[in-house]
This record gives structure tokens, sequence and C-alpha cells, in this order.
């Protein structure tokens, strides 16, 4: 019966839409029409590439659309893809879930840009060959596996010191060798002066082709290379040789193009600087870079070198930080500082000065500048920490990846720590740190699962995993100690759940933090 009364009622509508005027059919709006093309697919990973991030909604809207900020994610900020697309008011959304499991919409780009981009997680590692001649190159994933890339080519330097190093350092040289001949020339046996005719001889001799450092590229498609032209003339009134030479600090492509950023000597003349630091390693160079630092955009570098000097009666450091502008070959000179983060996507530079004030108590202050060290603003900061190493050994404390949250120590020391926020201000609860990572038995620590815990490393290869609020920590039965070669660096991967643990011979391990594992890395032959 119900059947009919539908069926005679749909017939009654026919039939009146019959003696309807006819008109065109509506067309429905396509809310994507003009929008970039979606790169993005449910299950794949992301990672924002907004230089100014990108703002968490409860909902695929804008806020003047009504929705609600859950977060801003900054730039580099990694993801998975859960839900998705929606298209509205004129941007393509995605619905991402972020490491610490935060959930929420983000926009994927306009109808020109691209906010979001699909992002596969690893870390590129570079390992030079036994000869130093190939750096090669490898991209490792989270799960350990390792895809082998196009090795980068180093050229040998064939050069001496007459021929490439500047006037300051020949002029030390030469001094140098003749002292070391007339007053102590036992200990010139076993090395390259020990058979010359005369101390002008010295310029004659070979230089290190392949002494160099390598720090790559965000992206690994170049790397900073630096070459030490350097030679040691042993001393007569001290057990550690006199450095004497140059360093080439380089930009290397992967056909082994080389660009020359600049060069600096060890006997270099000192800046004048406020800033001082008192040296607390005997066998450090009298000039060094301290910090090299890649903007995440790979446009520039930020480099703090440290000057040997003497302040008062003891030795210091003092510091000094420049910026390499790679698109137009420029070096900015930006002064003293250290302890440097590129926020905004690279943008502005974060960095450290510690001055003495009216009653000689050393005083943290934070600048934040443009590339070229225009547009310097000071970051009020809140007292009761300890921002950066008041001595020449930094104090291992790091920025996280987007320049806006720093460890800090609390209260003058470091036997606690804090997050501090350069946005807001404010700390997270100050906690012990462990007994196993503290100061002396420390490689490193990082943020990670999130930026909810704290990842220490300690020189033996244990780790430690603490929650940066509660202060509970957890040291896992993952450990490297027994392998028998020293652990160098440790780097977690964007999603926070893994890093990457390099040994001194170049071999690796990936440790899931929450699986508590290692796996070796299957480095490619």
């Amino acid at each position: 019966m119900l059947r009919l009364v539908v069926r005679a009622a749909l017939g009654v509508l026919i039939v009146a839409s019959a003696l309807l005027p006819v008109s065109a059919p509506a067309r429905a709006q396509d809310a994507c029409a003009g929008l970039v093309e979606p790169r993005l697919e449910i299950g794949g990973l992301g990672r924002v590439t907004s230089p100014y991030g990108v703002s968490l909604k409860d909902r695929p809207a804008t806020g003047a659309a009504g929705s609600v900020e859950v977060t801003l994610m900054p730039p580099g900020t990694a993801f998975t893809v859960i839900d998705g697309p929606r298209c509205a008011n004129n941007y393509r959304w995605w619905q991402v879930r972020l490491a610490n499991g935060t959930t929420g919409w983000a926009a994927e780009g306009d109808a020109a840009n691209y906010f979001l981009e699909p992002n596969i997680v690893g870390l590129d590692l570079f390992v030079p060959r036994a000869d130093r001649t190939e750096i090669m190159h490898t991209f490792v994933l989270p799960d350990g596996r390792a895809q082998a890339r196009e090795p980068f080519p180093v050229a040998p330097v064939n050069a001496t010191p007459a021929e490439v190093w500047q006037q300051v350092e020949i002029d030390r040289l030469v001094p140098a060798v003749e002292q070391a001949r007339q007053n102590c020339p036992q200990r010139l046996i076993g090395t390259p002066f020990a058979d010359l005719a005369s101390a002008e001889d010295a310029l004659q001799l070979p230089l290190p082709p392949l002494d160099y450092d390598v720090y790559p590229a965000p992206d690994g498609s170049r790397l900073l290379l630096v070459r030490h032209l350097h030679l040691l003339v042993p001393r007569c009134d001290h057990a550690l040789p006199e450095r004497i030479g140059i360093s080439r600090v380089v930009v290397l492509d992967a056909d082994g193009t080389e660009t020359e950023l600049f060069p600096f000597a060890q006997h270099s003349d000192i800046p004048a600087s406020e800033d001082q630091y008192p040296a607390d390693t005997i066998d450090a160079w009298p000039i060094y870079l301290d910090e090299v630092v890649w903007a995440p955009d790979g446009r520039h570098i930020a480099f703090v070198a440290a000057y040997r000097d003497t302040c008062g009666e003891a030795a210091c450091y003092r510091f000094h930080m420049y910026v390499a502008a790679l698109e137009t070959g420029q070096l900015y000179i930006l002064g003293e500082g250290r302890h440097v983060a590129w926020t905004d996507g690279g943008a502005r530079l974060m960095f450290f000065r510690v001055l003495s004030d009216a009653e000689g108590r050393r005083v943290p202050l934070l600048f934040s500048a443009r590339p070229d060290g225009t547009d310097r603003q000071e970051i009020w900061l809140p007292g009761g920490a300890l921002y950066t190493s008041t001595t020449q050994t930094p104090l291992g404390l790091p920025w996280n990846a987007s320049g806006t949250r720093l460890i800090v120590g609390n209260a003058g020391g470091t036997s606690e720590v804090m997050v501090f926020n350069t946005g807001d201000k404010g700390f997270t609860p100050p906690v012990g740190v462990p007994e196993m990572a503290m100061p002396l038995n420390r490689l490193s620590v990082h943020l990670v699962q999130g930026e909810t815990s704290y990842l220490w490393t300690t020189i033996r290869g244990d780790f430690i995993v603490q929650n940066i609020r509660r202060g509970d920590s957890v040291r896992l039965n993952s450990a490297l100690g027994s392998v028998g070669v020293p652990l160098v660096r440790v780097e977690p991967f964007a999603t926070g759940e893994a890093a990457l643990a390099v040994m001194a011979d170049g071999s690796a391990y990936v440790l899931d933090i929450g699986a508590d594992t290692l796996t070796p890395v299957a480095l490619p032959e």
C-alpha cells in the first residue's frame, strides 16, 4: 500500500514538472576547479614547505569560515596523510597526523602555490672512501633500508704553502721550523721537516691533498667542504705541534664542481669583540669553524668562527658569525654571536651573545636578524635559565629543526633542563638530567616523539628517553657500547620516532625509539 502511495505521488510530481517552463539544468560548482593538482595521497607521508608554516585546522575550512586552529606546523614538519582531499574556501585540504598523534586538516595549496609536499622520510649519510677521493652518498630510511645515491668526487689538492697560503701563515712557518731545528731537532724526527736543508724549504713541502670536513645541504644535493691545507710543526715548549696553514670553504656539487666561498688562515687577525669565553680545550685550533648551519631552503649557510685570544692572563675564545648567500656569492659579516639556528624556513637567523652586565654577571642575549644581518631584533628572555655556554665548549643543548624551541639549562646550571619557546616565551617544567646523561657522559640530546621527549645519548652509546614535562626517563635496552667503534653522531628522523646513529668508521644503525630496537644499516658497496 505504501509503495502505491509513493508511486502515485511521484506521478503527480512528474506531471506537474511537465507543465512547468523548461530551463537549463543547474551545474554543480567544482570547489577544486582552478586549484593546484593534488600531490599527496592517503597513507603517504608529507612535510610543510611554506616558509611561514601551515595552520592545522579542526576541519577543512579557513578561520574566516569558522575553523579553529589545532596547532601551527613550522616549516619542515613531517606528517602522515589519513584522509582527503576536500576543497573549500579556495584551498585543497588533507587530514594529517603528526608524530605526536595530533590530527587536523591542512591546506595543500591554493590556485598557484603548494604549502605541503610529499615526503619520503629519510636521512642522507655521507661517508668518505678510505682514500677520500669520493664521498659515498646513501639515503637511509627509518626502517634501516638504504638507497645508494651518486657519490661526490673530491679532487686532491696538489699544492705547497708557497703556492696557496696567505702571507701571514708563510711568515709563521719559517721561524717555527727554524726554532725547532735549532732548539729541539729530535722532535723533527719522523716529520716532513726532518730532512730539510733549510727552514725556507718547508714552503715547498706538499700539503695534505685530501684533508677535509663535510657538511651536507638539507636536501643532500650539495656539500659544504672545508679543506684543511695545514702543516703541523713540532714545538720545543709544548707537547702539541703548532698548526699552521689555511682552510678553504667550498660548496661541492655532485659533479665535483667546487665554488669557493672564503679561505681562513690559522693566524688571521682576531676581530674586535666584547664576547669572551674561557678556553677549556687545550688542543683546539687557533681559528676553527665551531658551527656550520645550512638554512632549510639551502640558500644560505651560517658559520660561527672561533678565534683563540688572550683575555687578561688566560686563554679565551671569541665567536663571530658569517653568512654566505649562495645565490649571489655574498659573504655577510654579522659580528659576535654563537649557538645559531634558522627560523621562518630560512628567512631569519637566531643567535646568542653572552655579555657582562654592570655587576660583572654574564647575561645571555637572544637576537634575530635577516641573513644579511639587517633588521636585528633582541628577543626578550625570561631570567633563570642558561641559554648557551659561557665557556668555549658548548652545552650541547640544541634548537629544534624550525628554530622555535630550544633546550636550556635551569637556574644557571645543567643538572636540570627545560624547553624554551621563542613564541610565547614559555618554559616546560624543569626536569632533572638523567644521571647517565650528565655533561661528562653526554654525547648529544635531541627533541623527539613530536618534541614531547628528550633523547639523551651517552659517549658509550647508551640511549635514554625522557618525558620533557614529567621528567620520567627510561634507559633503552638498545645500546652501541659493545660494537667496539666509537659513536660520533645521532640525528633524529623527521618523524621523531627513530634516529640515525653514525659510528666513527662510517657504519650506521637506526634506533627505533618506541620499539627499542637497533637495525644495522646495510650500506651499499
